[in-house]
C-alpha cells in the first residue's frame, strides 16, 4: 500500500494552483494532480475532496471506485431523492444528463452549495 492511501478508501493529492472547497467533484490530470471537475464527460472525475485544499496544497480525496456513499457540493439544479446525479462544473454536482455520471441522490437539494449525500455509480 502506498503511503498516500489511506484505510478509509481515501488518498492524497496535490491541487492545482488552484483552491478547492470540501465535498467537491475533482478531476485528476496528466501530471497527477487534481482540479474540480467541468462540466463535460472528458474530465476524469475520480472523487470528492474531505477537506479544504489550499492552491497548490495537500489534501485527501474520498475515492468514488470504493462505492459506498459520498458528500457532494450541488449546483443549484432542483435534485430529488433517488435523482441521478452528474458533474456539473465547479467541483459541483446536478443534473445534466450530458455530463460524467456520479450516482443517485439520497437527499433533496435546489441550492446552489448545498451539501448531499449520493450513492456512487461506477464511473471509472
Amino acid at each position: 500500500m502506498g503511503s498516500t492511501t489511506h484505510q478509509s478508501h481515501s488518498r492524497t493529492f496535490q491541487a492545482t494552483g488552484v483552491a478547492i472547497a470540501a465535498y467537491a467533484v475533482v478531476a485528476v490530470d496528466s501530471s497527477g494532480t487534481i482540479s474540480v471537475a467541468g462540466d463535460n464527460a472528458t474530465d476524469i472525475a475520480i472523487g470528492v475532496t474531505l477537506e479544504d485544499i489550499a492552491a497548490s496544497g495537500y489534501g485527501a480525496v474520498q475515492l468514488f471506485n470504493a462505492g459506498g456513499t459520498a458528500e457532494c457540493l450541488c449546483g443549484g439544479n432542483t435534485i430529488a431523492v433517488g435523482d441521478a446525479v452528474y458533474t456539473d462544473g465547479s467541483g459541483k454536482v446536478g443534473t445534466d444528463t450530458s455530463n460524467t455520471k456520479i450516482g443517485y441522490a439520497l437527499a433533496a437539494s435546489s441550492t446552489d452549495g448545498d451539501v448531499i449525500e449520493v450513492v456512487v455509480a461506477s464511473v471509472i
